[in-house]
């Protein structure tokens, strides 16, 4: 009978008895042994990151340091049901169930396969021959075992990612501008002024193509040595590391034995999001590398940007209201047009420019019957004396900004259920601890002691979580405090005679241009201007506070 064997060897074992040579010793003598006929198939496979090593091993098929939970991972495995498949062999030695697979349906799976193929897998422990119809029962048996034991393992990993992640210890892939020491992200300083160069261009208006061009073309290498692409700028824009805001477990993975699958067109996997509440967040301020106001500041342009690609719109900076000037009347954004003036005697004119709405300047009154044309001139101006207007009214400002807190951010309620939270929190765990002297005193006996216990500690899980959100909110009116002080600082120390489109944009979200008829029917031209101050316009916070 031609036979193979089938082992896995851990790539960080030191055990001797797990070395690959032992295990081939070990399986010529069995083969020996047995009378078994060696097949000349065979297969070595490891993989270290994006490395393989292949090589060949007669009658032996050995996967080193690859996990038994995922099948498409174990390359030497796979061979081997390709050999078993051609007939190449008629047996398969392998130690027990655990070094077949991790579970049910992987396991048994195969193993009908190979049993309609008249193939036998032998299992050296307790010698349970696969074609045996007696041992049916015990290897699946065996297999749900394994299946269950890998599951615990899960558990127990993932329990203590968390616990290091809580730690602020980073278990993900390395962001681009730091490295890995002992499980604690440190900045490169080399790439610091990389990611804060990055930053800079886009809100100056630079798309992402024309930064990994710049990039490439000064040969800066991303974190793996390789070139840029535009996914890796949007992952630094948008990732809030660069804060020294550390987020981790967003996703946690459902079934180890399972990544994915498809039904009926539709992809589903095993990893799955993590609600925001139950995330791990550390602000470590040795990890930041720019202000909160610049990547405030880059989340809505990216917001900005992707609005304008899904209305087929492009992001410019080409001029002082590119992408901040539209006409409230259709909503689209208005364009710059050359005035041509009258021809002088010498030849020469004289030019001016003017701003109108796109829609009607194409199809005139068809799609918007609003010109709302504006020299630009004329614009800049009235965009100074708004600004001015805004330094002098800080008192106005004051007051708005107190109606908005109290309307999205009230702190009377937060401190309330804060202090309704924590103190139910402290009455459970007394709860506790007069449940475990009831229990220790045998007044109560196990089964009542757990069932109460575990009740006990539900309702403490889904308070603690409970807790950690409206904390969040508290900090979160914090850094809304923290911002509009930060706005009105910066407003204050612009310069309204060197205005340009980059530094109008961190003051201004939006500037509607539109018309309407006065009472005796005249056609009269206004700007209204949503501050970049909040995250609400001033109108939103009026109208809220109306409603209450």
């Amino acid at each position: 009978m031609r036979c193979v064997a089938y082992c896995r060897v851990s790539s960080d074992s030191k055990e001797q008895m797990n070395s690959l040579e032992n295990q081939i010793k070990h399986y010529t003598e069995l083969f020996n042994k047995n009378g078994f006929t060696r097949a000349e198939c065979g297969m070595y496979y490891s993989k270290d990151k994006k490395n393989e090593v292949v090589k060949y091993i007669p009658s032996i098929f050995a996967d080193e340091g690859i996990s038994g939970t995922k099948l498409k991972n174990r390359g030497a495995f796979n061979y081997m049901l390709e050999c078993a498949y051609r007939k190449e062999f008629d047996a398969i030695l392998v130690k027990n169930v655990q070094r077949w697979a991790r579970n049910v349906e992987d396991g048994a799976g195969i193993l009908k396969k190979l049993k309609v193929m008249g193939i036998k897998v032998i299992f050296e422990d307790g010698w349970l021959d696969s074609l045996n119809p007696a041992n049916e029962a015990t290897i699946n048996i065996l297999f749900v075992m394994a299946q269950e034991e890998s599951r615990a393992k899960s558990i127990a990993i993932q329990f203590g990612i968390r616990k290091a992640q809580e730690a602020g210890k980073f278990t993900s892939a390395l962001p681009y501008g730091y490295k890995n020491n002992k499980g604690y992200l440190e900045p490169v300083q080399e790439q610091l002024d990389v990611v804060k160069n990055i930053f800079n261009l886009y809100l100056e208006g630079w798309g992402s193509t024309k930064i990994v061009k710049y990039l490439n073309g000064e040969k800066i290498p991303t974190q793996k040595g390789r070139g840029w692409s535009t996914s890796q700028i949007f992952g630094i824009i948008t990732n809030s590391i660069y804060t020294g805001k550390q987020i981790t477990h967003r996703q946690i993975n459902t079934d180890i034995n399972l990544d994915r699958f498809v039904h009926d067109g539709q992809v589903y996997k095993s990893r799955k999001p993590v609600s925001e509440d139950e995330w791990i967040i550390n602000q470590i301020e040795e990890l930041r590398i720019i202000s909160d106001e610049t990547f405030q500041e880059a989340q809505r342009e990216y917001t900005k940007r992707k609005e304008m690609y899904i209305t087929a719109s492009r992001p410019s900076n080409a001029n002082i209201f590119s992408n901040l000037l539209y006409c409230r009347n259709c909503g689209i954004a208005m364009r710059r047009k050359k005035l041509w003036g009258w021809k002088r005697k010498d030849g020469t004119r004289k030019f001016g420019v003017e701003w109108v709405c796109t829609q009607h300047d194409k199809y005139h009154n068809d799609i918007c019957q609003y010109r709302n044309s504006w020299h630009e001139d004329v614009l800049i101006e009235r965009v100074k004396k708004e600004i001015e207007k805004l330094r002098e009214n800080k008192g106005s400002l004051d007051k708005m900004f107190s109606e908005y807190m109290q309307s999205f951010f009230s702190s009377e309620e937060v401190a309330e259920k804060i202090m309704e939270l924590q103190t139910r929190l402290d009455e459970i765990k007394a709860e506790v601890s007069a449940n475990l002297k009831l229990f220790s005193k045998s007044i109560i006996d196990e089964e009542q002691y757990k069932q109460q216990n575990d009740e006990l500690q539900n309702n403490k899980k889904m308070i603690d979580t409970e807790l950690a959100k409206i904390k969040r909110i508290d900090h979160a009116r914090n850094e809304v405090k923290r911002k509009y002080n930060n706005y009105v600082d910066f407003i204050n120390k612009v310069d309204v005679n060197n205005l340009n489109n980059a530094l109008l944009k961190r003051v201004i979200n939006k500037i509607e241009a539109y018309t309407v008829k006065d009472e005796k029917g005249n056609e009269v031209k206004d700007i209204y201007i949503d501050w970049n101050m909040l995250d609400k316009s001033f109108d939103d916070v009026f109208y809220f506070r109306a409603k209450e």
